[in-house]
């Protein structure tokens, strides 16, 4: 029987709501292990940063821990970045489960110790459900190593396949990090980008500033999940939609939108690092092999 252990590197999680993602896991055949201080709240942040990056380091040494899962997004992860034990974290790789804020810390984590990570899950519940069926597929072929194909992706592109690692999350956490010694190296690389709650002036923000880092002249392709609730409180800004289709034309290397993932009902789930081939429509996503 494996061991999940579940903490927080972002904002406080509601214990009683998080107990319906770990009875999941449970029912699954799957011990859970509470990090010593998942439930703390330290004004919007689930205790200090000291706390809350003990308690990663302490996981990843565990040697009871098989997987680790984040509880929930929110706000804070950057905090930590300077806090951690990269090396120690490099000698006891583990399968690392997150999404949204935790975009920070798995970019680091890929870029500081080398792991690759997966995004497209938290375990606090999300919308009404303790898990989407579409997700827990595509969680457990992370978890188990297999090859994903995800298909139904558009883009005017019609040339040769282009491979490369995969990188990037939640766009605001991808742009808050570039610049910064734990932004990875993203040449000859797929940018994978989704979004939360922002207005469409400021999509267009964020991806000003990356074209500005010049981070869109490295990338082999862009690769644009789901951008949920991204409305404008004034209708004549226009549509996130707007923003994107412009957006499309204007980044030189190919661009993919369509895919799956992000923060609405049901995400699919990708490795951070994973290598990928996009073709016409469709990309492929090779497995990731834990050993220990």
């Amino acid at each position: 029987m494996k061991t999940i252990g579940v903490f927080t590197p972002s904002s406080a999680v509601d214990k009683e709501t998080l107990k319906q993602g770990i009875s999941y896991w449970k029912n699954k055949g799957f011990r859970v292990k509470e990090a010593a201080h998942l439930y703390e709240k330290n004004r919007f942040l689930a205790g200090s940063d000291e706390e809350r990056a003990a308690d990663l380091t302490a996981l990843f040494c565990d040697e009871d821990v098989d997987i680790i899962m984040v509880a929930c997004g929110g706000y804070g992860s950057a905090r930590m970045l300077g806090r951690l034990d990269y090396r120690l974290i490099s000698v006891h790789q583990k399968p690392f489960v997150g999404l949204s804020d935790t975009t920070a810390l798995q970019l680091a984590l890929l870029k500081k110790a080398g792991l690759v990570s997966f995004s497209g899950y938290l375990m606090k519940p999300r919308h009404g459900r303790e898990m989407f069926p579409y997700t827990e597929q595509s969680l457990f072929d992370c978890l188990n190593g297999r090859e994903q194909v995800f298909c139904g992706l558009e883009s005017d592109y019609d040339g040769t396949e282009i491979t490369g690692r995969l990188v990037g999350g939640c766009l605001s956490l991808v742009v808050g990090l570039s610049g910064t010694p734990y932004f990875p190296d993203v040449s000859g690389n797929i940018l994978v980008l989704e979004e939360l709650n922002e207005e469409p002036y400021v999509l267009d923000r964020l991806l000003t500033q990356l074209e500005n880092a010049g981070v869109f002249d490295q990338t082999a392709a862009v690769v644009l999940g789901a951008f949920i609730d991204c409305k404008a409180k004034d209708p004549t800004d226009g549509t996130a939609e707007d923003v994107l289709k412009e957006w499309k034309s204007r980044i030189k290397c190919p661009v993919f939108s369509g895919f799956p993932y992000g923060h609405q009902a049901g995400s699919a789930v990708w490795p951070v690092g994973g290598q990928a081939v996009l073709t016409c429509g469709t990309m492929r996503v090779s497995g990731v092999a834990f050993h220990g």
